[in-house]
């Protein structure tokens, strides 16, 4: 009888508990968070803003090599005015940035294959 009661209360317990933990295991995070436009220094922030009124990037937008020195943005992974358009059958379009002095500067714009 006491197995039973232990079975009984250990169900009761998996179903209170199964709704919390499936609502914490969901990753409600936005993608296409602000964040990662308005994290870019201020040079390459005003260039993105100058195309588009509502920038969206998703993490891998923008990468940082040599200590933050060089930055690529990767136009693939990321959508102006909800419009993907910065990619053709050349490729999409990559910028590098360049930290000279206290400001960043483009170096090169080019079209290579996503992910490149």
């Amino acid at each position: 009888m006491t197995s039973k009661r232990c079975f009984c209360a250990f169900i009761i317990l998996l179903l209170t508990c199964s709704q919390p933990l499936a609502k914490g295991s969901y990753h409600t995070e936005d993608r296409y968070n602000p964040q990662h436009i308005d994290s870019l220094p201020s040079e390459v922030r005003n260039s993105i803003l100058h195309r588009c009124a509502e920038p969206k990037a998703l993490h891998s937008f923008a990468s940082y090599f040599g200590d933050s020195r060089r930055i690529v943005l990767h136009f693939e992974h990321f959508l102006c005015d909800g419009n993907g358009t910065y990619c053709s059958s050349s490729g999409c379009l990559h910028q590098v940035w360049v930290s000279v002095g206290s400001h960043y500067r483009l170096v090169r714009s080019y079209y290579a294959p996503a992910g490149d």
